[in-house]
C-alpha cells in the first residue's frame, strides 16, 4: 500500500514538473504565403504546444486560430475571413468540422464509378481548410495577368480540374477546355500554388478520391 501510494506520488511529481514548464511565445513570419504566425513553445524546445494564430497578410488577408499539442494542431481551430466572419470550425482531433460555411469555389465534384467518370450530385465535396477566403487569397496575391493576354486585352474564365486524394493532398492540375493559351497557363500556375490543406470527398462515411472543378476568372480594369 504504502509502495503504490510512492508510486502515485513520483508519477504525479512528474506530471506536474512536465506540465508547468513554462511556455515561450514565438512570433514569426514568411514571405510566400505572407504571413504572421504567434505561437507557444516550451521553455528549450522547439516544439509548438498551446495558443497560435496565423494571420495571412496582403490583399483580402484572413486569420486562423487554435491550439497545437506537442507540435501538432489539435482540438478546434477557427478560420475567420478578410471581414473578421467566422466561416470554418475545424476539429484536429476528430477530423470533423464543427461549424462550415458554404464553399463555393468548387464547381462540380467527380468521382470514379465503375471505371467511368461522374459527377457526384450528393452536396458533398472536398473543402479547402480557410474556405474561399483562402482560395481568393491565394488568387489574388499571385495571379500575374500574362502580358501577351494582356496587350491584346484577352479575358475570360478558365476551368482548371484538380485532383483530391482521400489524404487530402491535391494532384494534376489541368485544362479540361483549353482557351488562350497565356491564360491557361497561369491558371494552373496559380491553382500548383495552392496549399495541401484539403479535407477530402467523404463517401458513405468513407474518405475517397475526387476530380473537382475551379473556375479562375481574369478580368482587366
Amino acid at each position: 500500500m504504502v509502495r503504490a501510494l510512492i508510486l502515485i506520488l513520483l508519477c504525479g511529481t512528474s506530471f506536474f514538473s512536465a506540465n508547468s514548464q513554462s511556455l515561450k511565445k514565438v512570433k514569426e513570419t514568411n514571405k510566400n504565403p505572407s504571413t504572421v504566425s504567434t505561437y507557444h513553445v516550451l521553455e528549450g524546445q522547439q516544439t509548438k504546444e498551446g495558443a497560435a494564430e496565423i494571420k495571412y497578410k496582403g490583399s483580402l488577408g484572413f486569420r486562423v486560430k487554435g491550439q497545437y499539442s506537442q507540435g501538432d494542431k489539435a482540438g478546434t481551430w477557427d478560420h475567420f475571413d478578410a471581414d473578421n466572419t467566422l466561416i470554418q470550425q475545424y476539429n484536429f482531433s476528430t477530423k470533423s468540422f464543427e461549424y462550415l460555411q458554404d464553399f463555393k469555389s468548387v464547381k462540380a465534384v467527380y468521382i470514379l464509378k465503375d471505371e467511368d467518370l461522374v459527377e457526384a450530385k450528393t452536396g458533398a465535396m472536398p473543402v479547402l481548410l480557410g474556405g474561399d477566403a483562402k482560395f481568393f487569397y491565394f488568387l489574388a496575391n499571385n495571379i500575374q495577368y500574362p502580358h501577351a493576354a494582356r496587350a491584346k486585352g484577352v479575358t475570360g474564365t478558365v476551368g482548371v480540374m484538380v485532383t483530391i486524394t482521400k489524404e487530402g493532398t491535391m494532384k494534376r492540375p489541368f485544362i479540361p477546355q483549353a482557351g488562350d493559351k497565356s491564360l491557361d497557363a497561369e491558371a494552373l500556375r496559380v491553382v500548383s500554388l495552392m496549399p495541401n490543406d484539403w479535407v477530402p470527398l467523404f463517401m458513405d462515411g468513407k474518405a475517397t478520391d475526387s476530380l473537382v472543378l475551379l473556375y479562375i476568372n481574369f478580368q482587366l480594369g
